[in-house]
């Protein structure tokens, strides 16, 4: 029902674009449709920290909600587009995001829909995809205003979840894109506006017309936006841009007003916006994928090369380097903790960022008898860190489940999630003994068996490291599970494979004991 009004009003919105305003739109270039409503840097920036109330509760600086419908709908951080001099040009999340709510017909005919590579063959015939693989919202509809994806998405979602196809899964991805960037044109991620005394202290859009606010409230919050707005075209106008940073000010004191229960301090919201920009973890792979591969490669040279010394010292210098990104690292995971106010490791997405830390951290503390080490857990960390910039893998920051909401998130999640950086470790290792085994023949047969042996000996602690921390976090999560449902052990598959993970490395580690002569090849 929801979906079918919300096509409806799109579809009269639409419709504006067959008038002659619309025709001379249409008319228009990218770069021209985004000069009529560009917003100034500064003011962007002002409009950014304004807070919002997500729709799953979380407070947060309206650039957070900005940088996630953008890649939501875009798939890029940020929207390019080629100017006049056809140079290219970008809209930051925020700008983007003041300018779909405040231009909507500007944006109906951008190209700034994300489509799936594998759908688009598919889709070709139906809708016009520009090189990159991105559509403008008018596409989806035809002059009629009918949506032209209506039966495709009615039968993908009219099929279980899991006989859905490839393309069923793409449809829908699409759909509710769209779905996204209308509720951003009618203005309905805009949950700035607190109520005093709600119970449930919820945050309302403008659009929530049937809230019952008190009469002064709700005359300022039927009046702010449209006022906001027409101090936007002084802006673009005029360049004059006081007037629209003084609705944000009147705006930051309704909610300091209303909603001070949960708003952020100050120091908080800047520094979650700082972290929006910096993308500490992007550039922390940049760094662990440039110094891991070099220290990787030195390592090989070295043990190829007589003369070792000169390598030596830039072996030092490399991994000096890694430490200085690791630190980086590390200050992403602690700024993502003090942001979210729980600890990094709740979801796929912060288990990676934390494994690929762990990782490294291991790396170092083996790193004084042999240099693989530290270059083997840059490559995890690489490899841990490329997963979670995937297009897999969400990196919202997201208010904690009930059953997460306890201090064994501390604990067991902790312990557990720790040794699984130690055994990938122990992992990489034994295919770089491998490798090394392979090419002996190229290297000093002495030096073939120290590195060998300086490698398994490594390899012995980091997995044995390793299945303390996932035995002991296994019994902590059976204390944690009967606290939480009243069973210590449910054979569910975490359980399951748990137990197996620690079966499989008992039996490794101790089959070295049982047959010394293989020692090195087990």
């Amino acid at each position: 029902m929801k979906k079918t009004i919300i096509y409806s009003i799109i579809s009269l919105i639409l419709a504006t674009l067959n008038t002659l305003q619309g025709q001379q739109l249409h008319r228009l270039k990218p770069y021209e449709l985004v000069n009529r409503q560009y917003i100034d840097t500064q003011h962007s920036e002002k409009f950014a920290a304004i807070q919002v109330q997500d729709f799953q509760g979380r407070i947060k600086p309206i650039s957070t909600l900005a940088l996630e419908l953008i890649r939501k709908i875009h798939g890029k951080n940020s929207f390019i587009y080629v100017d006049k001099e056809n140079q290219k040009k970008q809209l930051t999340p925020i700008q983007v995001f003041i300018g779909m709510q405040y231009k909507p017909d500007s944006w109906q005919l951008l190209d700034f829909i994300k489509i799936e590579k594998k759908a688009i063959p598919a889709l070709k015939d139906l809708i016009k995809i520009n090189p990159s693989g991105h559509v403008s919202a008018s596409q989806f509809f035809d002059f009629k205003g009918i949506y032209k994806l209506k039966s495709l998405v009615s039968s993908a979602y009219a099929k279980p979840p899991g006989k859905r196809t490839i393309f069923d899964k793409d449809i829908i991805k699409i759909d509710e894109r769209l779905n996204i960037v209308w509720s951003i044109f009618n203005g309905q991620f805009l949950k700035i506006f607190p109520k005093i005394d709600d119970p449930d202290l919820t945050w309302y859009s403008p659009v929530a017309s049937e809230i019952e606010f008190n009469k002064d409230d709700k005359h300022f919050i039927s009046k702010i936006i449209p006022t906001y707005f027409s101090y936007l075209d002084l802006g673009i106008e005029k360049g004059n841009w006081q007037k629209a940073n003084e609705v944000i000010e009147l705006i930051k004191s309704f909610q300091q007003k209303n909603g001070k229960a949960i708003l952020l301090s100050e120091k908080k919201v800047n520094t979650e916006i700082w972290f929006n920009k910096n993308h500490i973890f992007l550039w922390s792979l940049i760094g662990y994928t440039c110094f891991g591969s070099i220290l990787m490669l030195l390592c090989f040279v070295r043990i190829l090369k007589k003369h070792k010394s000169t390598i030596q010292k830039i072996i030092k210098v490399v991994i000096f380097l890694l430490i200085s990104v690791f630190i980086l690292h590390a200050l992403g995971i602690g700024l993502r903790w003090y942001i979210s106010g729980h600890a990094p490791w709740s979801n796929g997405y912060e288990a990676s960022i934390f494994i690929a830390w762990i990782g490294m951290l291991a790396g170092f503390i083996f790193s004084k008898n042999n240099s693989f080490t530290p270059a083997a857990a840059a490559i995890l960390a690489i490899c841990l860190l490329g997963i979670a910039h995937g297009s897999l893998m969400n990196p919202e920051i997201t208010n904690l489940v009930p059953v997460l909401k306890s201090y064994w998130l501390l604990i067991h999640v902790a312990v557990i999630t720790a040794s699984y950086g130690f055994l990938a470790l122990g992992s990489l290792l034994s295919l770089i003994t491998l490798l090394i085994m392979c090419i002996s023949t190229l290297i000093h047969k002495q030096e073939t068996e120290n590195t060998i042996q300086e490698l398994t000996n490594t390899n012995q602690l980091t997995s044995t490291i390793g299945l303390y921390l996932l035995t002991i976090g296994t019994f902590l999560g059976g204390v944690w599970a009967n606290e939480s449902w009243g069973r210590y052990w449910g054979w569910d598959p975490k359980e399951t494979w748990a137990l197996i993970s620690i079966i499989i490395y008992s039996f490794v580690l101790h089959i070295r004991i049982i047959i010394p002569k293989n020692y090195l090849y087990i």
